[in-house]
């Protein structure tokens, strides 16, 4: 059996190879676009959520820090015992033990004064935040009261606040007035 042809061979046309070609060239192209855009899309993830947590860490700091301060500005006659706990427990073991050896003296002070304190931070910005510590200044306000004054006196402090990461919390390592 024999098979008549009409001139034309039964070969692939000169277009099929290229057209197989482009094809690869195009899937591969695109592969390699939709790999780099995958690439983009996890570098750009994974900085945003480095920023997430070092915002999260800025907020932690300054938050610790002007609870000190005002837990510091804050004190009354009434309840020293409370307040000074309370400014102990923000601290770190070494600053702790500063505290304490100074606690007796302030509550005897505060209390044969009358005092009342009251404070509040005005404003607070981060100089330095590393993995485990920071450096906070710390602006506040407050009034002093005592059986001497008239009326509550005016008071403005500005701190420097040392901290320390201390497990999953931030803990105060030393205060500083400054001008």
């Amino acid at each position: 059996m024999t098979e008549e042809r009409d001139g034309s061979e039964l070969t692939p046309s000169a277009d099929s190879r290229p057209r197989g070609r482009r094809t690869a060239v195009v899937r591969t192209l695109l592969s390699a676009v939709l790999v780099a855009a995958l690439a983009l899309a996890v570098e750009r993830g994974l900085a945003w959520r480095d920023a997430e947590r070092r915002e999260q860490a800025r907020a932690d700091v300054v938050e610790a820090a002007g609870d000190e301060v005002v837990g510091l500005i804050t004190i009354s006659a009434r309840t020293t015992d409370e307040d000074l706990e309370e400014l102990i427990e923000g601290a770190t073991a070494t600053f702790q033990d500063d505290l304490r050896e100074q606690a007796d003296r302030l509550r005897q002070e505060v209390v044969e004064n009358e005092v009342e304190a009251t404070g509040e931070v005005v404003s607070a910005g981060v100089v330095s935040l590393e993995d485990e510590e920071a450096t906070v200044i710390v602006a506040a306000r407050g009034t002093v009261d005592n059986r001497s004054a008239r009326q509550p006196e005016p008071r403005s402090y500005r701190l420097e606040v040392e901290l320390q990461r201390v497990e999953d919390s931030w803990l105060v390592s030393a205060l500083r007035f400054v001008a």
